[in-house]
């Protein structure tokens, strides 16, 4: 076997040196390649990071939006309480327990009676006439009474029972008309406390026991203002 001639060598050296440089070229284009692909991982985190962020931030927009317009509208109630007239009455109490007027308000109920007195239409032409209600007032007008009068009826006015149906808007816009509903349940309603009046004034007699009747009756009309 002879030795290679100077071609030769030529050749397997740079067929050596090819090898070496395809084996390098490869070498280089898989870290490359793991580069990349890392940074395009971290680019795809960190964008599903901004959208979760940007989601989180309007989702939090969202709900400081709802807790504004919830903290600062109108809320209206209606309730039947004992009345201020005395015992065997009841009254309706309209209030407005929002930050914020509450606008034509008007009211339905289910059980008018028929045919209606004095007392039911009187109640009817509240309900149906379009009103503003500031916020913290209230309206309060009589809904019932009981007892033995003079034309032999022995109740007048609403029913026991029945449903009162409000609606209303506030300053925005936007936002539909308010609806709720609230039942009317007298005879459900527990028992109610009435008003201290005092001891007896069985010991006075006059203008004595006149004034200190008066002075009870007002006692007792008062602790009747805050319900």
């Amino acid at each position: 076997m002879t030795d290679p001639n100077w071609a030769e060598q030529v050749t397997a050296w740079s067929s050596l040196a090819m090898a070496v440089f395809s084996a390098a070229v490869a070498v280089f284009a898989y870290v490359a390649w793991r580069t990349a692909k890392a940074a395009l991982e971290a680019s795809r985190m960190s964008s599903e990071a901004g959208r979760a962020s940007a989601e989180a931030a309007r989702a939090a927009n969202e709900q400081a939006r709802f807790d504004s317009k919830a903290q600062t509208r109108p809320y209206v109630w209606v309730e039947v309480v004992p009345g201020l007239a005395g015992t065997e009455t009841y009254d309706l109490r309209i209030k407005n327990t929002g930050r914020s007027a509450a606008r034509c308000v008007r009211l339905e109920f289910d059980n008018w009676p028929d045919p209606a007195d004095d007392v039911a239409t009187a109640v009817r032409e509240l309900f149906e006439t379009p009103r503003t209600l500031p916020p913290g007032c209230s309206i309060r007008t009589m809904w019932r009474l009981e007892g033995d009068f003079t034309d032999g009826t022995t109740e007048a006015g609403l029913p026991k029972s029945g449903s009162i149906g409000v609606s209303y808007r506030g300053d925005d816009p936007t936002e539909p008309d308010y609806l709720d509903a609230f039942e009317v349940m007298i005879e459900r309603a527990g028992l109610w406390p009435v008003g201290e009046s005092g001891p007896r004034p069985d010991g006075l007699s006059g203008d004595t026991h006149k004034l200190y009747v008066l002075g009870q009756a007002l006692v007792r009309r008062v602790s009747e203002l805050g319900r």
